[in-house]
């Protein structure tokens, strides 16, 4: 892939890891991490049911986990997008 190629590229939505660590202040490492993060560390995709981890994970607007293939627009540019809508002003790690 050329470099014209990469910059046309959307970026990638937030991933559950990315929010997880986001709200932590550190690496994610452990299932208690994500538990302390407010976040699960396995899920189903909504749409197509694939299971699904926190780094190929991506939260959506509709309230559920999707994977990478079924996630459209409906994922987050950034982390703190992300975090204020999934908790609002509840007060992560960071």
């Amino acid at each position: 892939m050329d470099t014209e190629q990469a910059e046309e590229q959307e970026p990638r939505p937030v991933t559950i890891l990315q929010l997880a660590e986001f709200r932590l202040g550190h690496q994610a490492e452990t299932g208690q991490d994500f538990a302390d993060a407010g976040l699960a560390i396995l899920g189903g995709c909504e749409r197509c049911h694939a299971s699904i981890a926190a780094y190929n994970a991506f939260p959506s607007k509709s309230g559920f986990w999707r994977c990478e293939d079924c996630i459209g627009p409906l994922g987050w540019d950034t982390v703190e997008e992300a975090d204020a809508a999934i908790f609002g002003q509840e007060v992560s790690a960071q």
